[in-house]
Protein backbone atom coordinates (compact mmCIF):
# COMPACT_ATOMS: atom_id res chain seq x y z
CA UNK A 1 0.00 0.00 0.00
CA UNK A 2 1.54 3.74 -1.23
CA UNK A 3 1.58 6.59 1.27
CA UNK A 4 -1.09 8.43 -0.85
CA UNK A 5 -3.74 5.31 -0.42
CA UNK A 6 -2.59 5.52 3.47
CA UNK A 7 -3.31 9.13 3.63
CA UNK A 8 -6.61 8.69 1.43
CA UNK A 9 -7.69 6.17 4.39
CA UNK A 10 -7.58 8.86 6.93
CA UNK A 11 -9.23 11.80 5.50
CA UNK A 12 -12.33 10.97 6.92
CA UNK A 13 -10.57 10.60 10.33
CA UNK A 14 -8.99 13.81 9.77
CA UNK A 15 -12.23 16.00 9.09
CA UNK A 16 -13.97 14.72 12.55
CA UNK A 17 -10.54 15.45 13.86
CA UNK A 18 -9.92 11.72 15.15
CA UNK A 19 -6.44 11.74 14.71
CA UNK A 20 -3.41 12.02 16.54
CA UNK A 21 -1.06 14.68 16.14
CA UNK A 22 1.55 12.97 14.49
CA UNK A 23 -1.34 11.53 11.88
CA UNK A 24 -2.83 15.08 11.01
CA UNK A 25 0.35 16.44 10.45
CA UNK A 26 1.03 13.44 8.04
CA UNK A 27 -2.07 14.45 6.48
CA UNK A 28 -1.91 17.78 6.38
CA UNK A 29 1.53 17.66 4.86
CA UNK A 30 0.28 15.52 2.00
CA UNK A 31 -3.13 17.19 1.20
CA UNK A 32 -1.30 20.61 0.82
CA UNK A 33 1.11 19.05 -1.82
CA UNK A 34 -1.95 16.36 -3.31
CA UNK A 35 -4.76 18.00 -4.87
CA UNK A 36 -6.97 14.60 -5.48
CA UNK A 37 -6.85 14.21 -1.67
CA UNK A 38 -7.16 18.07 -1.25
CA UNK A 39 -10.49 17.61 -2.83
CA UNK A 40 -11.89 14.91 -0.99
CA UNK A 41 -11.20 16.25 2.13
CA UNK A 42 -12.60 18.96 1.70
CA UNK A 43 -15.48 17.01 0.74
CA UNK A 44 -14.87 15.06 4.26
CA UNK A 45 -15.20 18.11 6.03
CA UNK A 46 -18.94 19.17 5.75
CA UNK A 47 -19.99 15.72 6.37
CA UNK A 48 -17.93 15.50 9.42
CA UNK A 49 -19.52 18.80 10.69
CA UNK A 50 -23.18 17.74 10.33
CA UNK A 51 -22.47 14.40 11.84
CA UNK A 52 -21.33 16.47 14.78
CA UNK A 53 -24.65 18.16 15.08
CA UNK A 54 -26.62 14.92 15.39
CA UNK A 55 -27.90 14.55 18.92
CA UNK A 56 -25.77 11.47 21.18
CA UNK A 57 -28.50 9.28 22.87
CA UNK A 58 -27.48 8.90 26.46
CA UNK A 59 -28.42 5.99 28.59
CA UNK A 60 -30.74 6.57 31.72
CA UNK A 61 -30.03 7.30 34.89
CA UNK A 62 -31.21 3.77 36.44
CA UNK A 63 -28.95 1.90 33.64
CA UNK A 64 -26.22 3.77 33.99
CA UNK A 65 -26.50 2.56 37.75
CA UNK A 66 -27.52 -0.55 37.36
CA UNK A 67 -24.75 -1.24 35.05
CA UNK A 68 -22.19 0.25 37.35
CA UNK A 69 -24.12 -1.95 40.13
CA UNK A 70 -23.28 -5.21 38.63
CA UNK A 71 -19.61 -4.56 37.30
CA UNK A 72 -19.11 -3.73 41.12
CA UNK A 73 -20.35 -7.10 41.70
CA UNK A 74 -19.20 -8.50 39.68
CA UNK A 75 -15.43 -7.16 40.79
CA UNK A 76 -16.20 -7.91 44.41
CA UNK A 77 -17.36 -11.87 43.54
CA UNK A 78 -14.33 -12.03 41.44
CA UNK A 79 -11.75 -10.46 44.51
CA UNK A 80 -13.03 -12.82 46.59
CA UNK A 81 -13.02 -15.99 44.35
CA UNK A 82 -9.11 -15.08 43.84
CA UNK A 83 -8.43 -14.31 47.60
CA UNK A 84 -10.40 -17.27 48.15
CA UNK A 85 -8.26 -19.62 46.04
CA UNK A 86 -5.33 -17.96 47.87
CA UNK A 87 -6.36 -19.07 51.23
CA UNK A 88 -7.42 -22.48 49.77
CA UNK A 89 -3.95 -23.21 48.74
CA UNK A 90 -1.81 -21.68 51.36
CA UNK A 91 -4.46 -23.35 53.90
CA UNK A 92 -3.77 -27.18 52.22
CA UNK A 93 -0.40 -26.66 51.68
CA UNK A 94 -0.15 -25.80 55.52
CA UNK A 95 -2.46 -29.27 56.56
CA UNK A 96 0.33 -30.85 54.38
CA UNK A 97 2.89 -29.44 55.88
CA UNK A 98 1.56 -30.14 59.50
CA UNK A 99 0.37 -33.91 58.61
CA UNK A 100 4.11 -34.31 57.84
CA UNK A 101 5.36 -32.59 60.72
CA UNK A 102 3.00 -34.36 63.31
CA UNK A 103 4.27 -37.86 62.60
CA UNK A 104 7.27 -37.16 64.61
CA UNK A 105 4.81 -35.59 67.22
CA UNK A 106 2.39 -38.25 67.08
CA UNK A 107 5.44 -40.81 68.37
CA UNK A 108 6.56 -38.48 70.44
CA UNK A 109 2.66 -38.10 72.26
CA UNK A 110 1.88 -42.13 72.16
CA UNK A 111 5.52 -42.79 74.19
CA UNK A 112 6.85 -44.12 70.85
CA UNK A 113 9.29 -41.35 69.89
CA UNK A 114 12.50 -43.98 70.64
CA UNK A 115 10.91 -46.43 68.16
CA UNK A 116 11.00 -43.64 65.67
CA UNK A 117 14.73 -43.48 66.28
CA UNK A 118 15.22 -46.94 66.55
CA UNK A 119 15.32 -48.82 63.27
CA UNK A 120 13.88 -52.42 64.14
CA UNK A 121 10.51 -52.97 64.91
CA UNK A 122 8.13 -55.05 64.10
CA UNK A 123 5.82 -55.67 61.16
CA UNK A 124 2.52 -55.73 63.87
CA UNK A 125 3.88 -52.35 65.32
CA UNK A 126 4.50 -50.83 61.81
CA UNK A 127 0.67 -51.64 61.03
CA UNK A 128 -1.02 -50.70 64.39
CA UNK A 129 1.52 -47.15 64.40
CA UNK A 130 -0.08 -46.29 60.75
CA UNK A 131 -3.37 -46.83 61.23
CA UNK A 132 -3.08 -44.85 64.31
CA UNK A 133 -1.59 -42.01 62.83
CA UNK A 134 -4.20 -42.45 59.48
CA UNK A 135 -7.14 -42.09 61.87
CA UNK A 136 -4.94 -38.98 63.99
CA UNK A 137 -4.50 -37.45 60.32
CA UNK A 138 -7.89 -37.97 59.44
CA UNK A 139 -9.64 -36.62 62.48
CA UNK A 140 -7.56 -33.34 62.51
CA UNK A 141 -8.58 -33.09 58.37
CA UNK A 142 -12.41 -33.41 59.31
CA UNK A 143 -11.93 -30.92 61.70
CA UNK A 144 -10.37 -28.19 59.57
CA UNK A 145 -12.71 -29.21 56.81
CA UNK A 146 -15.91 -28.64 59.53
CA UNK A 147 -14.30 -24.90 60.21
CA UNK A 148 -13.29 -24.41 56.86
CA UNK A 149 -17.63 -24.82 56.14
CA UNK A 150 -18.13 -23.04 59.67
CA UNK A 151 -16.26 -20.05 58.34
CA UNK A 152 -18.34 -20.03 54.88
CA UNK A 153 -21.29 -20.13 55.90
CA UNK A 154 -20.40 -17.35 58.50
CA UNK A 155 -19.03 -15.07 55.37
CA UNK A 156 -21.67 -15.38 53.04
CA UNK A 157 -24.70 -14.49 56.15
CA UNK A 158 -21.90 -11.46 56.79
CA UNK A 159 -22.22 -10.78 52.82
CA UNK A 160 -25.81 -10.80 52.75
CA UNK A 161 -26.57 -8.79 55.47
CA UNK A 162 -23.59 -6.42 53.72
Amino acid sequence: MSEHDKIRELLALAAAGALTAAEEKQVAEHVRSCVSCSNEFDEWRPIASELRRLPTPQPSSWLVQATLARAEAKLTEQAEHDWNRRVMIFVLSFAWLLTIASWPAFHFVTGRFGNLLEPQFSHTQFSYTWISFAAFTALGWLAGGVAAVMLAIRQRGERRLA
